[in-house]
């Protein structure tokens, strides 16, 4: 026995002599001593080679494959030569080339040679070449060389060719034979230059096939970023992912090996449950269409409160398809034709994950003209018909039934349903008949087209009868085995039996065309256990009527899940929407303690109401919250079934985004320089500026696009305002022919930093078309066209004025303002002025205050020619009165004590709103008794009285001690205010008594 051991290198075995040489074993099983010499040349193959197999048996496995074919004996003959041509083919095969139609060689007889497209094949893969470059001949009959060989396995299997390699092959070969040496697939050694066998090159080609055979049998998506490989030689890989996958969506990768090797693969990660919203879409004016890219949570789906329009439109229904993917949104209102809006989504729950969406772009586009879907009949007294979209509701004149114009009545059950019912009963008898439908308006203004509709009516004499229900403690929900008639159906008509005393059901909603949600009240509410709801009244559309002793077995559900906080968003920079998993009890919805708002600063914002609608909650605060992280707290809400289960404790974010419109601030208008210059009233987009497509001019009796041709465009004032040079062919006024005249310019889609769009571009309000007809100078502007038309200017604070101008101020004099009173004739002195190009110019009077928080009697006049605009021509002067925009605000360091009253001053008049009285008053005040503690109940322990300019309350409170002090708190409220026109609700506050309180006993 030879003195050597055996170990396992890359699949193959390797002989380790003790002195150190290494070289790969052969084996050789009954074949000739030629083929066992030539064999010697070669190793088993590394790249997942059986070593068992011998060159003959490597022969049959790569006939088996249609590699290689024996001769007519049925031999192999591997000690026979193989030509180059023979070559060409079996690498050919071995690598699943394509064989290529081409003649690149000169070779005789080559363009007819049956090997050429296998040549070709190999020579454009760069695996074989010809023998002679110049002269392009391949040589196909000719024999390779051991060298060859070398270098079309190196090739084949792709082998680093060492730059410095030292042995006794042809210089050029030195490379290829070196790094099929230390690949161990040949010996060292041996004579290079002689001709290789037939065996040889069934070994050299075994050795490609098998490499080609390495591949990925199999490739698992575990996640987005995570896959599963198993390879061909059963390793099984983990492979994490740089860039996550789409979901079902089949992707082309790449692996690599330790050793180097890429391996292709394609992986889908098949996802059944959604990860993300794939699109939003809106083909008429009523809907709006989300599709998700998976399957979604029906309840969270359906929740109209997880979905908000940027226009404001509001939502009325959400219904999730029977696939699972796709929300149909229907609106209250109309989304606008031909233009965009956004939808955010959020907290839809999908599998494990929560699916969110911020403001998709959608565009509603209704082009299509309203069509018939579908018409049935409903029994023998009326007929359905769907449309494929939702319409108004028709008149009788849009129908003509069997030949006659339609007499009856008709009902809309959904917006792309309408019932009919004859009046004549005997319309519709049993028969075929015929329905002329035409003149039907969608809610783009769309009119139906006339079509003919062909229906059968089949006798029914069988009445509706219960076929399922479902109850709670608070509803019971029942299923007909039928359509049924809603006119017929009535909530007081289910009920169950408490003794002889009938128990009602106040409310129904339709679920579907056959199944009905009855709601009882607290007093009405089911017991628990089973018990029979009788039905009564039901009729389906033929009049047959459920049979009057109907009734179905109930085992209410007692509902003991606690109310939750589901999402609490900013509406507003004052009001916070709260939308919980349940409907709510009203009082402990309702009562403003049991919600605080705390904004950046931790500062608690006063809440001013909670108004409980369904299962969301609006908060109205007094102060407006943080632009960014706001913190709520809730606790003590409960839900309206009988047990009143009450919510844990909740705290929560609430992020407020810059949701408020831009809007045009001023407009400037130069005919002779041909210039117009419009300002916002926010910080803009400058990329949204600059795009010519947000604008249309007229000109002349055509609307066009602006383009460069006609106007350029600046940007300046940090983005608040855009310029227009309207060129001298395309001017406006007199300055241009009738034809090129501007008339109009028209700004449409532009928006400022946050994304939100021309507030009068959204609204569809006619001041984003802007008249050219003529010149538009500096002026006095409208300072608050909400509140009032004639104010001009409003006091801010006590110390500062603002004044609205018709155009931006760049700078000016402290001197172009005058401020007087009007009836103490005193005149106020402006320390500053302060102008950032924006058309409000802000008027400081350092320590000197003006009239307290009112603005009574104050009077601002400008003089235009003292203050420089953006652009364009000047006014002479302007008056104005001044609007008060201050609110009332406490006297004083503490609250007076006036026997058993306290008194709160005001520093100007003040007035309860006539639509509420003291008593909603008294709860926005918080009176403390300092030596206990107590804080006093209103309308038990104090009342309060409204003054012309002061606010007593009464003091009752049972148990107060002799000379008594107090902490009053005033949170604000919406029902105190000023008397003037913008009626400024009275500061908040918190002070203590200045004195003692006597003993009221």
């Amino acid at each position: 026995m030879s003195n050597k051991s055996y170990s396992f290198k890359e699949n193959s075995y390797v002989i380790v002599n003790q002195g150190g040489e290494k070289k790969v074993m052969k084996k050789i099983l009954s074949v000739a001593l030629s083929t066992a010499m030539a064999f010697s040349m070669f190793a088993t193959v590394a790249f997942g080679a059986d070593a068992k197999l011998t060159p003959e048996q490597q022969f049959n496995a790569l006939k088996d494959a249609g590699i290689v074919e024996g001769f007519p004996d049925g031999q192999s003959h591997l000690d026979r030569s193989l030509t180059r041509a023979e070559l060409a083919k079996i690498i050919t095969k071995a690598t699943d080339l394509t064989p290529v139609e081409a003649t690149s060689y000169n070779d005789k007889n080559y363009a007819k040679h049956w090997a050429r497209t296998y040549i070709e094949a190999v020579t454009q893969a760069g695996i074989m070449e010809g023998k002679n470059a110049e002269k392009k001949l391949f040589d196909p009959s000719g024999n390779l060389s051991v060298q060859e060989l070398a270098a079309v396995l190196v090739r084949a299997l792709k082998l680093e060719v060492p730059a410095d390699a030292n042995n006794t092959a042809s210089e050029w070969a030195k490379g290829f034979v070196e790094a099929a040496v230390k690949g161990g697939y040949i010996d060292a050694g041996i004579n290079y230059q002689a001709n290789a066998s037939r065996s040889q090159a069934i070994v050299a080609a075994y050795a490609i096939y098998q490499d080609a055979q390495f591949k990925v049998t199999k490739a698992e998506a575990i996640d987005a970023t995570h896959v599963k490989l198993t390879l061909s030689n059963g390793e099984v890989v983990d492979v994490t992912l740089e860039k996550a996958l789409e979901a079902n969506k089949a992707t082309e990768l790449e692996y690599t090996t330790k050793d180097g090797k890429v391996l292709k693969y394609t992986v889908t990660w098949v996802v059944t449950t959604a990860t993300k919203v794939e699109k939003v879409s809106a083909s008429n004016l009523k809907e709006a269409v989300v599709a998700f890219d998976g399957k979604v949570d029906k309840e969270t789906a359906e929740d109209v409160a997880n979905y908000s329009l940027k226009s404001g439109k509001a939502i009325s229904k959400a219904v999730l398809s029977d696939d699972e993917k796709t929300v149909t949104l229907t609106l209250n209102g109309t989304l606008t034709n031909n233009k965009a809006d956004f939808l955010t989504v959020s907290n839809i729950k999908a599998g494990d994950s929560v699916i969110s969406a911020k403001e998709v772009e959608f565009y509603t586009v209704d082009n299509q003209l309203p069509e018939v879907s579908e018409v049935k009949s409903l029994g023998t007294k009326s007929v359905k018909i769907v449309f494929s979209e939702p319409v108004q509701l028709p008149a009788q004149s849009s129908f003509e039934l069997d030949g006659k114009n339609y007499f009856g009545n008709v009902k809309q059950p959904t917006l792309r349903t309408v019932i009919l019912t004859p009046y004549n009963t005997s319309a519709l008898a049993v028969g075929d008949h015929k329905l002329v439908i035409g003149g039907v308006y969608d809610y783009a203004g769309f009119k139906s087209l006339n079509t003919t509709h062909e229906f059968t009516v089949v006798e029914d004499k069988d009445a509706p009868t219960i076929t399922e229900a479902s109850a709670t403690l608070e509803t019971v929900t029942i299923t007909f085995s039928e359509e049924v008639d809603t006119d017929t159906v009535k909530a007081a008509n289910v009920y169950w039996k408490s003794g002889s005393d009938k128990k009602k059901a106040n409310t129904f909603e339709v679920i579907a065309d056959n199944k009905i949600k009855f709601t009882f009240k607290d007093t009405e509410s089911l017991p628990t256990g089973a018990i029979p709801v009788y039905v009564e009244g039901v009729k389906d559309y033929s009049g047959n009527e459920i049979a009057k002793d109907s009734s179905v077995i109930v085992n209410p559900e007692i509902d003991t899940t606690r109310p939750e906080v589901k999402k609490a968003v900013s509406d507003g920079n004052k009001t916070v929407k709260i939308t919980f998993s349940k409907s709510l009890e009203s009082k402990s919805a309702e009562t403003k303690g049991n919600y605080t708002v705390t904004n950046k600063d931790n500062k608690v914002l006063p809440v001013k109401s909670a108004v409980l609608n369904g299962k969301v909650v609006t908060l109205e605060l007094y102060s407006e919250m943080s632009v960014g992280g706001n913190t709520l707290t809730v606790k003590n809400v409960k839900d309206s079934t009988r047990l009143q289960n009450t919510m844990l404790d909740y705290s929560g974010s609430i992020d407020v985004a810059d949701t408020k419109s831009p809007a045009i601030d001023y407009k400037l208008i130069n005919q002779r320089d041909r210039t117009v210059i419009v300002g916002f009233s926010k910080k803009m987009d400058p990329a949204t500026l600059a795009d010519y497509s947000n604008y249309y001019v007229q000109v002349g009796d055509t609307l066009k696009p602006l383009t460069s041709a006609i106007a350029d465009i600046s940007i300046f004032n940090d983005s608040n305002a855009v310029a227009f040079k309207f060129s001298e062919e395309y001017a406006m006024g007199a300055q241009s022919s009738d034809a090129k005249r501007v008339s109009q310019l028209q700004i449409l889609g532009v928006k400022d930093e946050a994304g939100n769009l021309l507030k009068e571009f959204t609204t569809n309000s006619p001041d984003y078309k802007i008249s050219l007809a003529e010149d538009k100078g500096l002026e006095l502007a409208v300072y608050d066209k909400e509140i009032s038309n004639t104010h001009k200017a409003a006091l801010v604070d006590k110390h500062t004025l603002e004044v609205k101008l018709s155009a931006g101020v760049t700078s000016g004099s402290k001197s172009a303002f005058e401020v007087t009173n009007t009836v103490t004739g005193a005149v106020y002195t402006v320390d500053n002025i302060e102008v950032n190009g924006t058309s409000k110019v802000k008027l400081n009077f350092g320590d000197k205050e003006l009239n307290t928080t009112s603005a009574a009697n104050l009077k601002v006049k400008v003089y235009f020619d003292q203050l420089t605009t953006l652009a364009g021509r000047v006014g002479a002067t302007g008056e104005t009165d001044v609007l008060d925009k201050v609110k009332p605000e406490f006297v004083g360091d503490n609250v007076a004590v006036n026997g058993n009253n306290l008194e709160a001053k005001f520093t100007e008049a003040i007035q309860l709103d006539p639509a509420a009285n003291v008593t909603l008053l008294a709860k926005d005040f918080e009176i403390t008794r300092y030596f206990d503690g107590k804080k006093l109940v209103a309308g038990i322990d104090y009342t309060v009285q409204v003054n012309p300019e002061s606010v007593t309350i009464v003091l009752s409170d049972a148990g107060r001690k002799e000379d008594t002090s107090y902490t009053v708190k005033f949170l604000g409220s919406k029902y105190l205010t000023d008397t003037s026109i913008a009626k400024n609700e009275v500061a908040s506050f918190e002070k203590e008594t200045n004195g003692r309180v006597a003993n009221n006993n």
